[in-house]
């Protein structure tokens, strides 16, 4: 069940190069086995430069909804606020950070630690990483890697990731021209890969995470942006 979230929170993202108003849905397999789990990331825009993405996760067994605020300008995105929330099978859980820029300092419970300038939450991350590989792409450069640094409360921690070659995916909006991005881990037994969609403002297409020999599959099945439907050229 805690891969299920995992893949499911931190890679459901739409990843869009320009920050606009979008819904995008997705389903799960387990095993090749279709689960009981939709997965439903939204982003709003608050005013010129605020905006609020919120990623939610329905399942018979669990419930999470994650949502961050953050503030976009001169092409720099700076979180202001992030939290999660978990019910259902196990233990609740809650979580809020809140990012004080002026004191350059994270706030987290009752607790703080410092802050430096580019940290982001989870969640803004995976804003973060689709606006860099579009202007990668767009100047015809691939690094090979590409290295954030997340807050997780008090602790700080380094996500990694490298481009692949470009593929075509059959999905049900049709064939899409897709980017892979995998994370690079320690752990060589975990590997974790997704698509996005070079032609749909880099929106994720599929997601597959694999462990000792098992794997969870995640697949767009519908997304509008602005209002309009998405779909293969």
């Amino acid at each position: 069940m805690n891969r299920l979230i995992y893949i499911l929170v931190f890679l459901s993202s739409t990843a869009y190069a320009e920050l606009r108003d979008f819904r995008a849905e997705y389903i799960a397999k387990y095993q090749g086995l279709p689960v009981k789990a939709k997965a439903v990331r939204e982003l709003y825009q608050l005013d010129d430069n605020r905006f609020r993405l919120v990623s939610s996760v329905r399942s018979v067994f669990i419930n999470v909804t994650e949502t961050t605020e953050f503030e976009y300008s001169n092409q720099q995105l700076r979180p202001i606020s992030y939290a999660y929330r978990r019910k259902g099978l196990g233990k609740k859980k809650n979580e809020e950070l809140t990012f004080d820029w002026d004191k350059a300092q994270l706030n987290h419970d009752t607790n703080r630690s410092p802050l430096v300038a580019g940290t982001l939450d989870k969640l803004s991350l995976q804003h973060k990483l689709s606006r860099d590989i579009a202007e990668f792409i767009q100047v015809d450069e691939q690094p090979s890697e590409l290295s954030y640094q997340i807050a997780d409360k008090e602790k700080r921690k380094t996500y990694r990731f490298k481009i692949l070659d470009e593929e075509v995916l059959e999905t049900p909006l049709g064939p899409l021209r897709t980017i892979p991005i995998e994370r690079i881990r320690d752990n060589k037994e975990k590997h974790t890969r997704f698509w996005l969609a070079i032609d749909h403002k880099y929106l994720l297409v599929k997601a597959v995470q694999t462990e000792n020999g098992r794997g969870l599959e995640l697949s767009l099945v519908s997304a509008t942006v602005n209002g309009v439907q998405i779909a293969a050229d």
